[in-house]
């Protein structure tokens, strides 16, 4: 229980920090939809350091990341204030303890982002999700929660602040900066109840994701603006790590 408040009171400090970092880059965010109370697996698409600066500005979760970003200075000591369910990729052993891990802190309550794309992309596909640790929602009946991110901007340079191949942060941060009118979007769907196996769970999230995104392609491609976006630009403040666990 210590330790639980140990993150909330951590979690709770960088959501601040995150709204900062966001107000600094000139990047507003909008939000659609709602998450369910309780604790929940939220099940994203992958673009970009941002999307975690992004959701933990909105949202108190945590995340699962890859075990070597434990050894950067000062993000390491970071993640395990935050909860940060760790795995090591390179072996395949790890997963039973992750997947325990990840098991825990539902129970416990806690919501936590997972990207099982396994790394970002430009958004302009969305690559197969892998579905290994969407088995601790099925062993906690915990709901999955499909949430689709998409970013864009002024002259259609929105894939600006996505960050894929090799690309450095301290290259990026200038072209994010650069950019005019840079949204963030992130559209909670519908949950889906605790399934029969992590498999179906996992492609149905994808194929809601796909299809979530799709959509809104389509309605910024003819100029049509319907959806009840919460527009919130963090003026005032009111009340991965590039490549994530797979």
């Amino acid at each position: 229980m210590r330790q639980e408040m140990v993150h909330l009171g951590a979690r709770f400090i960088v959501r601040w920090l995150c709204r900062g970092v966001l107000r600094l880059l000139d990047i507003e965010v909008h939000r659609a939809g709602m998450l369910p109370p309780g604790p929940a697996l939220l099940v994203a698409n992958h673009l970009s350091w941002i999307d975690i600066v992004a959701m933990m500005a909105q949202y108190d979760c945590t995340f699962v990341a890859k075990d070597d970003v434990r050894d950067w200075p000062f993000v390491g000591r970071l993640g395990e204030a935050l909860g940060v369910i760790w795995i090591d990729r390179r072996r395949k052993r790890d997963l039973h303890r992750a997947v325990g891990a990840l098991s825990e802190a539902l129970r416990q309550g806690t919501r936590v982002v997972l990207f099982p794309e396994g790394t970002t992309t430009t958004g302009r596909q969305t690559l197969p999700f892998r579905s290994s640790l969407v088995e601790a929602a099925v062993r906690t009946g915990v709901p999955v929660v499909p949430i689709a991110l998409s970013v864009h901007a002024a002259d259609g340079q929105g894939e600006s602040m996505c960050w894929v191949g090799d690309d450095t942060l301290l290259a990026h941060l200038p072209r994010v900066m650069a950019l005019r009118d840079a949204t963030f979007e992130i559209r909670v769907l519908a949950p889906l109840p605790a399934g029969p196996t992590r498999k179906v769970q996992s492609a149905a999230a994808r194929e809601m994701i796909v299809t979530a995104r799709r959509l809104r392609s389509r309605q910024l491609a003819v100029g049509i603006e319907v959806s009840p976006f919460a527009k919130q630009n963090f003026r005032p403040i009111d009340s991965s790590d590039r490549e994530i666990a797979r």
